[in-house]
């Protein structure tokens, strides 16, 4: 015995390597994760009605539309660079980079708002570990240069 062992761990691999461990009920079955040990029991059945239907709290359905908004917002950004490198050459290639100007400064200004959102969202959410950190649109922009 490892002199470190505690009691605790001795007895579990002692009940390992006797193989009391082997034949337990849901042994090879997924852990049933659907109930929050930390809920309140009386919001229980409320909760669970409202997950079923479809609901989730409002902290959660507004995360999901800022991310919505930054992926439609990146995307956009992401077309007008396509559009400025497959005209280059052409005589569309001056039209192409007033619009990728035009698309960088319109990304700005929609992460200046989604920012601003976000601040808002992280003091809503009930922990710290739900914080989502703020844009940062030069790197977006610069990866979507690249």
């Amino acid at each position: 015995m490892n002199r470190w062992e505690s009691l605790i761990d001795q007895k579990i691999r002692q009940a390992i390597e006797q193989g009391e461990f082997d034949n337990l009920s849901g042994h090879g079955q997924p852990i049933d994760l659907s109930e929050n040990p930390f809920e309140d029991p009386d919001w229980r059945t409320a909760h669970r009605l409202l997950r079923n239907a479809g609901f989730a709290p409002s902290w959660i359905e507004e995360r999901k539309d800022i991310d919505n908004e930054l992926a439609v917002a990146r995307s956009e950004l992401e077309r007008a660079k396509l559009i400025l490198t497959n005209a280059q050459g052409t005589p569309h290639a001056t039209a192409a980079a007033a619009r990728w100007q035009k698309a960088q400064a319109q990304f700005r200004n929609k992460v200046g708002d989604l920012n601003r959102r976000i601040n808002a969202w992280n003091l809503k959410v009930p922990s710290p570990s739900f914080h989502r950190t703020r844009i940062d649109v030069e790197r977006d922009i610069d990866r979507i240069k690249d």
